[in-house]
């Protein structure tokens, strides 16, 4: 099949000033262009082309074949995929043509535009789980390809001066550095109002974006601008996704279905906003950390090299690394590396689990009925269970390892404990105090990170030792995604597990994937 055949050209655009015909879904990616939505869309959708026995289970297994039906369903229309081209390109042609309309000089010698909108998040590897996802956007800067790079910071590395985040933020409204004013939040929403979009908020927040809608397209949307994160986060789980698309696929679908039921909010609305504060991409991570302890997922980040930086110079010379957040005074790391197919020699354990069974797997194994999650002895006895105060969930390191400290270890709180009390016998005020304090963090989060490695061998954040359940980011190895849930939250979410692997197991083959999101919610703590 020709690759016009699976790219169905787009409907006209009223904004023909800025293109004069809309565009077939989204082209090819070129040579060496990180683009997890144009991958993605350059292929057969797995929702829609599937082997036949996926469909109809020989043991009349409803769970099966609830699960695969609902997945299936979950296919964007043909319209909302026109719909999200038209406005990738609509914005990518704007911001051209509003904040840097020459040509640069591209690495082939030939000239190209600065400025490109790309798709991430859910939208981008096929991880939606109906057509009200939200689109997530970000303008990937040509002249920057490392992001928020170390020439870029408002506070230099060596500089001693105490600078507030809240500053920087505030900043982010107006443009600064000599930047395009696309980075600019104000100048950003005033540009994509111009062509059309509505309801414009913007968010100075660690990563700054602006909310929109497009009434047009009608879709809600996030654009930021050059954080280059979410394309390394979503190109990963698209790799995983590659390896495994009848089992991981679905598994992904199903748990975020039944934790948009749980949590009484969805994902998508970041994990502030929702009961057990994870979003949708630590979910995701969940479940590949799952299916690679039982076996079934390989490990793309098997190879990568931990290096360790004596300086912190050396570290920013490293150009594995890109960085991130903008609307800090100093950015953040991110590795890069990952395979994008595993290794021949790998071999998934089981070539006949289905989803079903990996469903029954997932709650059974992070249900909390036969170990005691206060005490770290039980987990020795069997690793038939989870136990989240000595282990943590890392697909970085192919699945689950254990915790160098385990949860609730107070050395990191009397380190902290002892500072403030030395700067408040010093006359101190509760204000500098406060930003004292978010400096000595970042200065031990940026010391550990130059010597943690992968988190594989003997030195972890001691920032996680804090928190109940760890889920490590695979390329801000330092970052835990579900730092937001505190010891209550996180028992009252493992309460869900256990409710509904006790559901499964009383309803056996009769289960459906409707069971698993009508469990009784009225005593979840």
């Amino acid at each position: 099949m020709s690759h016009s055949d699976t790219h169905p050209q787009s409907s006209s655009c009223k904004d023909s000033q800025l293109f004069p015909t809309s565009p077939p879904l989204p082209p090819l990616p070129t040579e060496g262009e990180l683009s997890p939505y144009k991958t993605y869309y350059s292929q057969l959708s797995p929702r829609t082309h599937k082997p036949y026995n996926l469909l109809y289970s020989p043991d009349h297994d409803k769970l099966q074949e609830s699960i695969i039906g609902s997945w299936r369903s979950s296919e964007p229309s043909q319209e909302r995929k026109r719909n999200m081209e038209d406005l990738r390109v609509l914005l990518t042609n704007a911001i051209n043509e509003t904040f840097h309309p020459e040509l640069i000089d591209a690495l082939n010698g030939e000239n190209k535009r600065r400025f490109e909108v790309e798709i991430v998040g859910s939208s981008s590897w096929g991880g939606e789980i109906d057509n009200s996802t939200d689109v997530d956007l970000c303008i990937v800067d040509s002249a920057l390809p490392r992001g928020y790079e170390p020439s870029m910071w408002l506070q230099s590395p060596s500089s001693t001066k105490i600078e507030s985040n809240t500053q920087a933020r505030r900043g982010r409204y107006e443009s600064s550095q000599n930047l395009p004013k696309c980075y600019s939040l104000k100048a950003l929403s005033d540009c994509i109002e111009k062509v059309g979009m509505t309801h414009t908020k913007r968010h100075p927040l660690p990563l700054p974006l602006v909310k929109f809608v497009d009434p047009e397209r009608k879709l809600g949307c996030d654009l930021q601008c050059n954080d280059l994160a979410g394309l390394y986060n979503c190109s990963l789980i698209l790799a995983y996704c590659q390896t495994s698309p009848y089992v991981l696929r679905p598994l992904i679908y199903t748990i975020k279905k039944w934790y948009k039921y749980i949590s009484g909010k969805d994902p998508k609305l970041s994990n502030r906003q929702n009961k057990f504060k994870l979003s949708s991409y630590c979910l995701s991570l969940i479940c590949i950390g799952y299916l690679q302890h039982i076996g079934q997922l390989p490990n793309l980040q098997e190879d990568v090299i931990a290096r360790r930086y004596d300086t912190i110079e050396e570290m920013m010379k490293d150009d594995e690394l890109i960085w991130g957040e903008w609307g800090r005074t100093q950015g953040r790391a991110f590795h890069t590396s990952f395979s994008n197919k595993p290794k021949e020699s790998w071999k998934v354990r089981d070539t006949k689990m289905v989803v079903a069974e990996v469903i029954r797997g997932f709650f059974q194994y992070f249900a909390q009925d036969t170990i005691d999650t206060k005490s770290e002895s039980t987990y020795a006895e069997s690793s038939d269970h989870f136990n989240p105060i000595t282990h943590i969930i890392s697909p970085l390191n192919g699945g689950i390892i254990p915790r160098t400290l385990i949860y609730n270890d107070k050395i990191y709180a009397n380190l902290e404990k002892d500072q403030m009390t030395y700067l408040k016998g010093k006359g101190y005020d509760p204000f500098q105090i406060s930003l004292i304090m978010q400096h000595y963090r970042m200065a031990k989060s940026l010391q550990m990170e130059m010597r943690m490695g992968k988190g594989d061998g003997g030195i972890q954040s001691y920032e996680w030792c804090e928190r109940k359940l760890v889920v490590q980011d695979p390329f801000r190895w330092m970052k835990n995604q579900a730092s937001g849930m505190r010891e209550e939250v996180c028992d009252g979410f493992f309460d869900c597990i256990k409710r509904t692997h006790r559901k499964l197991e009383e309803l056996g083959k009769k289960a459906t994937i409707e069971d698993i999101l009508t469990i009784d919610m009225d005593a979840i703590k």
